[in-house]
C-alpha cells in the first residue's frame, strides 16, 4: 500500500509540473498573466480530480513540512541572491523606516480595525488572532513585481528598496509571528516573567543571524577550496548553503528555547553573503550558470506551491460564500492601512531630507504592491493542526476566547490568507504595469537614453561591419546584403537622430552630460574585461575583487552626478565601515606579486578601453569629438602609470614575476586554443568525447592558480 501511495505521490508530482510547464509556456504564447492562467487551469483541475482515473492528481500534498523545509529556502535564497549590500549602505534609512517603522503602524492598525469591523460580518474574532493574520499578512512577495520589474526597466533605487523593505517586512512579520503564536500556544502559564521570554524571543529571532553571517561565510569559503573547480559539486553547495542555514536556525530555535533565530533573516543573510563576497571563490564559469539554476528552482517551486494551494482550499470544510464579507472587509482594511504605512515614512523622508528624495509616484507604487505569497502560506499552516501534538493547546484557547463556530482558528486564517493572495494575483499584480505606465516610472532618464543610444549604434555597427564581411566571403547574396544593410543603416541612423534629441533636450547642459555618459561607459569596458581575465584566470580573486570594488564605486558616484574619475593607485580606498572589517578579516595583505598583477591587468583593461574609445570617437554623435580626447588621455595617463609601475616592480623581482608572467602569458594563450576547439566542436570536425577531453585539459591548467608557481 505505501508503494501505491508513493507511486501515486510522484506521479502527482510530475502531472502538476508538466501543467505547470505548459501553462507556463501558453501564458508566453498568448501574453497572458502566468499566475491567472495557472487558476484557469486549477477550475479544471477540481473536477477532473474527482474521476476515479484521475483521483492521484492531488495525492501530491503541500504539507507545512514540505513548504517549510524544501521550498522555502529555494524562494528566500533565490529572493536575495542578486541584492547588493552596498545600496542597502546607501539608503539604510529608507529600507529601516519602511520596514520598521511601517510595520509597527500596520500591527496596530489592521490588528484592531479588525477587532471593531469583522463583528458587523457576524465574526467575533479575538484582538490575539487578529494579530496573528496581521502578522502573517504583513509578509510580502518580491518576486511577482520583481518580474514586473525587469520587463518595464524600473529605476534601480526603486527595485532596492522594494526588494529590501520586503526582506525585512518578511524576517520581522515572521519572528512576531511566532511569539504570537508562542503566546496562544502558552496562554495558560502567563506570567509577568513571560512577557520578558515573548520580547526575549523576538529580539532574538532578529538579531542571531550575525552568527549565521560568520558561520555561513566561513564554511562555505573553506568548502568551496576544497572543490577545486569541481563546476557541478559548486552550484550544488549553493543549494546546500541556503537549506543547510535555514534547517539549523530552525533547530536550534526548537531545542534551544532561550536563543531562537529566525531562519527567514539567516537564510537571506547567507544568500546576500554568496552572493557579494564568496561567488568570485566559485569557478568563474559557474557564475554564468548559476543565476540561471535559481531561477529555475524558484520557478518550480513557485508554480508547485501556487497550484497546491489551491487544493487546499478545496480541502477544508468551509462553505467560502459565507466569507466574502469579512474577506472583503480583510482586503479593504490592508490595503487602506498599506497606504498609511507607507506614505508617513515617506514624508519623514522627504521632510527631514535623511536620503534621497522619494517620489510621489514611487510611494503610490509602494502602497500598492504589497503582494502576499508562499510566505504567508507557510506561517498560516504552522498553526498546530488536527494530528500535531501541539493541537489541543489550540482547542484550549479556543475554549478560552469562546470560540463557538464549526471552523477552527487555523482554517478561518487560511481563507482569509489564501483570498488575500487570490486579491493580490487578479487585481493588484495585473495592475502594476499599467500604473508604471499611468505615473512614467518605467520612463528612462536621460543618461539611460544616451546610453541605450549609444549601445544601439555600437551594435548596429558592428552588425554593418559582420555584413560586409560575410558579402565579401560569398556567404550571402547581393540582394540579401543590401536589403540588410538598409534596414540597419536605417536603425543606426534613428539612433543617431534620437541621440541628438536627447543631447539638445533644454534640461541637459551637454558638455557635463556627455563626459558623464563617457565615463561610465568606459568604465562598464573596463568591468567587462577585468571580468574576462578573471574567468580566464588571469587575475585571482583577491585582486580581481580588489580592483572590481574600485571600478564599482566609481560608476556609484558618476551615477550620483560625482563626474570625476578618480586615479586607480595603490592608496587606501574610501572603503564603506563593513568593508572595512571584511577586508580586515579576510582579505590578505598585498605583496609586490598583488601590486604587479593589479597593474599587469589595469595595463590590459585600459588599453582596451582606448581602443573601444577611439573606434567610438570616429561615429558621429552630434557633440563635440574633443570629448572623448579627455577620457581618452584620462585612460591614457592610467595605462601610463600602470606600465611604469609593473617595469618597475619586474626590474626589482625579475625571476619571480618572470615565472608570474610566463605563467600568465599561457593563460591568455589558453583562450585560442578553446576558440579553436570550439570552431572545431561546431563544425563536427571532432566528436563530442574529444570535445570534453580538449576542454577538461584546458580548463585544469588554466585554473592552477597564477601564484603556485612561485
Amino acid at each position: 500500500m505505501s508503494e501505491i501511495s508513493f507511486i501515486s505521490q510522484t506521479l502527482s508530482f510530475i502531472f502538476l509540473l508538466s501543467i505547470c510547464s505548459f501553462t507556463f509556456v501558453l501564458s508566453k504564447k498568448i501574453k497572458f498573466p502566468y499566475t491567472v492562467l495557472l487558476v484557469i487551469v486549477w477550475l479544471f483541475l477540481v473536477p477532473i480530480s474527482s474521476l476515479e482515473i484521475f483521483s492521484f492528481i492531488d495525492d501530491f500534498k503541500l504539507t507545512p513540512e514540505l513548504l517549510f523545509y524544501v521550498f522555502l529556502p529555494v524562494l528566500l535564497f533565490e529572493w536575495a541572491y542578486n541584492i547588493n549590500y552596498r545600496l542597502l549602505l546607501n539608503n539604510w534609512k529608507t529600507i529601516s523606516l519602511l520596514s520598521i517603522f511601517s510595520l509597527l503602524i500596520s500591527s496596530l492598525l489592521i490588528s484592531t480595525v479588525l477587532f471593531f469591523l469583522l463583528p458587523f460580518a457576524w465574526f467575533n474574532v479575538p484582538y490575539l488572532v487578529c494579530f496573528l493574520f496581521w502578522a502573517l499578512i504583513s509578509s510580502t512577495d518580491p518576486v511577482a513585481v520583481l518580474s514586473i520589474f525587469k520587463s518595464l526597466w524600473a529605476p534601480r533605487r526603486l527595485t532596492m528598496i522594494f526588494e529590501w523593505e520586503s526582506q525585512f517586512n518578511d524576517g520581522t512579520a515572521v519572528a512576531l509571528f511566532m511569539v504570537i503564536l508562542w503566546v496562544i500556544l502558552e496562554w495558560w502559564y502567563v506570567s509577568w516573567f513571560t512577557y520578558f521570554v515573548w520580547i526575549w524571543k523576538f529580539l532574538s529571532m532578529l538579531f542571531w543571524w550575525i552568527l549565521f553571517w560568520a558561520i555561513t561565510g566561513l564554511l562555505f569559503s573553506k568548502l568551496v577550496w576544497k572543490l577545486e573547480n569541481n563546476e557541478e559539486a559548486e552550484i550544488v553547495l549553493t543549494m546546500m548553503v541556503a537549506h543547510f542555514t535555514f534547517i539549523f536556525a530552525e533547530i536550534i530555535t526548537h531545542h534551544i528555547s532561550f536563543l531562537p533565530i529566525s531562519w527567514v533573516i539567516a537564510t537571506v543573510i547567507a544568500s546576500i553573503v554568496v552572493w557579494n563576497y564568496w561567488r568570485y571563490k566559485i569557478t568563474p564559469k559557474v557564475e554564468i550558470h548559476m543565476k540561471k539554476f535559481w531561477e529555475f528552482f524558484a520557478f518550480i517551486a513557485n508554480s508547485i506551491v501556487f497550484i497546491l494551494m489551491w487544493l487546499i482550499l478545496t480541502s477544508i470544510n468551509i462553505d467560502v460564500t459565507n466569507f466574502i464579507l469579512p474577506v472583503i472587509i480583510t482586503i479593504l482594511t490592508v490595503m487602506i492601512v498599506r497606504v498609511i504605512s507607507v506614505y508617513i515614512p515617506v514624508f519623514i523622508i522627504n521632510k527631514f531630507k535623511f536620503e534621497e528624495r522619494i517620489p510621489n509616484s514611487w510611494a503610490k507604487l509602494l502602497s500598492w504592491w504589497s503582494l502576499r505569497w508562499a510566505l504567508a502560506l507557510m506561517m498560516v499552516l504552522l498553526i498546530p493542526g488536527v494530528w500535531d501534538p501541539d493541537y489541543l493547546k489550540i482547542l484550549a484557547f479556543q475554549e478560552i476566547v469562546w470560540w463557538s463556530y464549526t471552523f477552527s482558528i487555523k482554517e478561518f486564517l487560511i481563507v482569509l490568507t489564501i483570498w488575500s493572495i487570490m486579491f493580490t494575483l487578479f487585481v493588484q499584480a495585473p495592475l502594476i504595469p499599467r500604473m508604471m505606465r499611468q505615473l512614467q516610472v518605467d520612463k528612462l532618464h536621460k543618461l539611460e537614453e544616451f546610453e541605450y543610444d549609444e549601445w544601439k549604434i555600437l551594435a548596429n555597427m558592428k552588425i554593418l561591419e559582420k555584413l560586409n564581411s560575410t558579402y565579401k566571403k560569398a556567404y550571402i547574396t547581393k540582394n540579401e546584403y543590401e536589403e540588410l544593410s538598409f534596414k540597419y543603416s536605417k536603425k543606426l541612423k534613428d539612433s543617431l537622430n534620437h541621440m541628438k534629441i536627447v543631447l539638445w533636450d533644454k534640461e541637459v547642459e551637454i558638455k557635463t552630460f556627455t563626459i558623464r555618459a563617457l565615463s561610465l561607459h568606459a568604465l562598464w569596458i573596463e568591468k567587462q574585461y577585468l571580468k574576462q581575465l578573471f574567468l580566464y584566470n588571469e587575475i585571482d580573486e583577491n585582486n580581481f575583487k580588489y580592483i572590481l570594488r574600485k571600478i564599482e564605486r566609481e560608476i556609484e558616484k558618476i551615477n550620483h552626478d560625482h563626474l570625476k574619475l578618480i586615479k586607480i593607485s595603490e592608496k587606501e580606498d574610501d572603503y564603506d565601515f563593513f568593508s572595512k572589517i571584511f577586508l580586515k578579516l579576510y582579505q590578505k595583505e598585498s605583496t609586490y606579486i598583488d601590486s604587479y598583477i593589479r597593474n599587469r591587468t589595469r595595463l590590459i583593461i585600459t588599453r582596451k578601453v582606448i581602443k573601444e574609445l577611439r573606434s567610438l570617437s570616429e561615429i558621429d554623435f552630434w557633440f563635440d569629438r574633443s570629448l572623448f580626447d579627455e577620457i581618452i588621455e584620462l585612460y591614457a595617463a592610467f595605462n601610463k602609470h600602470a606600465d611604469e609601475e609593473r617595469i618597475k616592480l619586474f626590474s626589482d623581482h625579475k625571476v619571480t614575476i618572470n615565472a608570474i608572467e610566463s605563467n600568465l602569458i599561457n593563460k591568455s594563450l589558453l583562450k585560442l586554443e578553446e576558440n579553436l576547439i570550439d570552431d572545431l566542436y561546431n563544425k563536427e570536425i571532432i566528436t563530442p568525447k574529444l570535445y570534453m577531453r580538449f576542454i577538461d585539459d584546458i580548463d585544469e591548467e588554466r585554473y592552477s592558480d597564477v601564484k603556485k608557481i612561485i
